[in-house]
């Protein structure tokens, strides 16, 4: 091997300090404390380990309190620290930054010190290298026992709860019946008491047959949430299931959208390949693999932290200050219910914790970092926080959502400033589906621009967290260039590719691409502007492939929908025999005595094949204006518009649309294909005013209206 000069510089004083000890003062003079260094084999180089990089520190924590001694002694520096990290994984409990932490870059070493320390340590000694420091909040589990055929088991200490297991950086699924996590089982009836509907119904004879109630849970699908329950005791005489903890609202409020539908998780009577279940009462954990390796021999993490790395001040006031990360990878956040807890929010938003969690804070700077499995949401920027940039990172294989912004309530510090820029944030919603991939709560100034959303249980994007007209603590949200796609999966309902609540001043939606949205049975928008939902623009989008209306207003004020393109929505029928119909391409919900929205220069291209499809509908007395629009359809369908579904001459007679058209809009490309719906300089649209929107760079063609479903990168029901 190749070595360089200053190598064997390193090279000689490892030398000396080998003959004559290690001395404090001497490192200390080659290796100010503005470089602290991290191996987790640093007994190789000696027992007085001080961060330099002779002499590394074994953990994080470590690095960290070298640090916080400096502050506290009044001898930290006013240059920025950066603790390097070797690339492997770094098991630790919660790793708080705090106040004394601030000028703290936190990054993987580079090559030629990886390179360095693997020279002059035993190879025994070396632990797997990985491409990057994996900041892990979990535990590995060594100790398998072979059961035969492809079953294993392990111990695991008396404080451990294994609910997510992590086979060589792949999700292992929690075993469950039905064993085929596309169906589900489906109880009797509610109950019908109403409070006691909340905590349990009534089931099918023999359901819960040869189960440990004590280990297993119930997962009850809703609308818009699961639940997620314990079970307290069956009551047999009359098919009745209770549990300890409660959902939201009675089980089987939603009829249509849930159908009854549940699953059992963590039944250990039957383990598919590639799942697990855990015996509390033993602490032992079984797996079940596809025989084409050996436990032994890979890394195999279950998650204990549900906070793996923590970024906040004690006081609001005196907020921790520029703190750099990067080039490292968030891994392994918990996630744990209390067995009375209730478990059902929208959102998921009863979660309290992501495994990076910043509060109080400002100036922050998380770039090219990877946060992946994870139990709950991946990172949470709260209270208290301001100048927060995450951006060119990996957000994956959450349990719930991917990013979470601002709080729930009335805010005594808002969240403002926010840049959440050019990440991927995919594969969401493992353990709870009702998790959005981006959501902004209670927050100002928040820009969500260039990302690619993609492979979520529910929503895209979500905005706002007030329902009607009172005060909404949320302004200025820029939500731009944003690529979505693949959302809702056909498995919850009510949800949007992107979604708004509350009155939200200077709030812009624009130039995002939506495609490939779907319930499991009814309400799925491309852009959903829900309860409230006022002073919002809405400009050029794209949105195609919608299991129902491309644009849904259910009831707002003034807002602006402009120079869109809508397209291809309410294509299917309905996906079980009685949901309802698809609404069509455009609709809007309650008539309220304000202007609702003004819509102008839009294309609406409908691809639908029959009779009659509904372009516009609403409820009667809606007030809204449109005009200078395009509508289209290639196969002759009649269109049909308002409360009254007429033709467009009598729509036009109501003074709507006036100078709008029924004609071909003249896209490039093969629309049918799917293209990027750009019109030609000669298109009516163009003669209207509408503006060719940009194409963005991460958009891939095709008509697939799920997209990618024979990936198994990461664990799908």
């Amino acid at each position: 091997m190749i070595i360089k000069i200053y190598d064997y510089v390193l090279l000689l004083w490892f030398i000396v300090l080998s003959i004559n000890g290690p001395s404090r003062s001497l490192c200390m003079s080659l290796f100010t404390s503005t470089r602290l260094y991290v191996a987790p084999f640093s007994s190789s180089f000696g027992n007085n380990s001080d961060g330099s990089l002779l002499n590394p520190y074994s953990s994080l924590q470590q690095a960290l309190d070298h640090i916080e001694r400096n502050y506290y002694r009044g001898i930290s520096s006013s240059q920025r620290t950066t603790i390097y990290l070797y690339p492997t994984y770094h098991f630790v409990n919660t790793i708080r930054f705090h106040q004394a932490h601030s000028r703290t870059r936190l990054t993987t070493m580079k090559q030629e010190d990886t390179a360095f320390y693997e020279q002059f340590t035993a190879r025994e000694q070396i632990p797997r290298r990985l491409s990057r420091a994996v900041i892990s909040g979990g535990v590995p589990i060594t100790n398998w026992a072979d059961l035969g055929s492809n079953v294993y088991k392990a111990t695991v200490p008396s404080t451990i709860l294994v609910n997510q297991l992590f086979v060589d950086n792949q999700r292992f699924s929690r075993s469950r019946s039905p064993t085929d996590s596309s169906l589900y089982l489906q109880y009797d009836a509610p109950l019908k008491d109403p409070t006691q509907a909340r905590y349990g119904f009534q089931y099918v004879q023999g359901m819960f047959d040869s189960i440990s109630l004590d280990d297993a849970m119930v997962v009850v699908y809703h609308s818009w949430t699961t639940s997620h329950h314990y079970i307290d005791r069956l009551i047999p005489s009359n098919r009745t299931i209770l549990f300890t903890n409660p959902s939201d609202r009675p089980i089987g409020t939603f009829v249509t959208q849930g159908k009854r539908r549940f699953h059992i998780e963590n039944i250990c009577n039957s383990l598919p390949q590639n799942s697990f279940c855990f015996n509390n009462a033993t602490k032992t954990v079984y797996i079940s693999t596809d025989g084409t390796y050996n436990p032994m021999d890979v890394p195999i993490i279950t998650p204990v932290n549900e906070i793996v790395v923590l970024l906040a001040s004690a006081d609001a006031n005196s907020p921790i200050e520029d703190i750099i990360i990067d080039n490292v990878a968030i891994q392994h956040g918990a996630w744990n219910i209390g067995r009375t807890q209730q478990a059902d929010s929208q959102a998921a938003a009863f979660l309290d914790y992501a495994a990076l969690y910043i509060a109080n804070a400002t100036a922050i700077v998380v770039s090219n970092v990877e946060i992946s499995h994870t139990g709950s949401y991946g990172v949470w920027i709260k209270e208290g926080t301001n100048n927060i940039n995450l951006m060119n990172s990996l957000i994956t294989d959450t349990g719930a959502g991917g990013i979470r912004i601002g709080q729930m309530n009335i805010p005594t510090h808002p969240t403002n400033s926010i840049k959440i820029l050019y990440n991927e944030v995919s594969y969401g919603g493992n353990v709870f589906p009702s998790g959005v991939a981006v959501i902004s709560h209670r927050a100002t100034d928040v820009t969500i621009v260039g990302n690619n959303i993609h492979h979520h249980r529910y929503t895209g994007i979500s905005i706002g967290w007030e329902w009607g007209y009172a005060p909404s603590y949320t302004s200025d949200v820029l939500v731009q260039g944003n690529y979505i796609y693949n959302t809702g999966q056909h498995i919850l309902c009510d949800q949007g590719g992107i979604y708004t609540l509350g009155i939200q001043p200077g709030t812009v939606i624009t130039g995002n691409v939506i495609k490939n949205v779907f319930s499991y049975a009814i309400y799925m928008w491309g852009i959903y502007l829900d309860e409230g939902t006022s002073q919002v623009v809405v400009s050029n989008n794209v949105v195609y492939n919608t299991g129902w209306a491309s644009f849904f207003q259910h009831y707002g004020a003034n807002n602006t929908i402009i120079n869109n393109v809508f397209a291809r929505a309410s294509l299917n029928p309905p996906p079980q025999p009685g949901d309802d119909n698809p609404d069509g391409d455009i609709h809007i919900g309650l008539a309220e005595s304000h202007t609702s929205l003004t819509f102008t220069r839009n294309i609406i291209y409908d691809a639908y094949q029959g009779p009659t499809h509904s372009a516009y509908k609403s409820d009667p007395n809606v007030i809204a204006s449109f005009n200078d629009n395009v509508y289209y359809n290639p196969y002759a369908t009649s269109l049909l518009f308002g409360s009254q579904q007429t033709s467009f001459a009598e729509w036009q007679k109501t003074g709507q649309d006036n100078d709008s058209l029924i004609v071909d809009p003249l896209f490039l490309g093969d629309v049918q294909q799917c293209d990027f719906f750009t019109v030609r300089s000669n298109s009516p649209a163009a003669m209207l005013g509408f503006a060719n929107i940009t194409k963005l760079s991460q958009w891939t063609p095709g008509c697939d209206i799920d997209g990618e479903s024979g990936n198994r990168q990461f664990y799908h029901w």
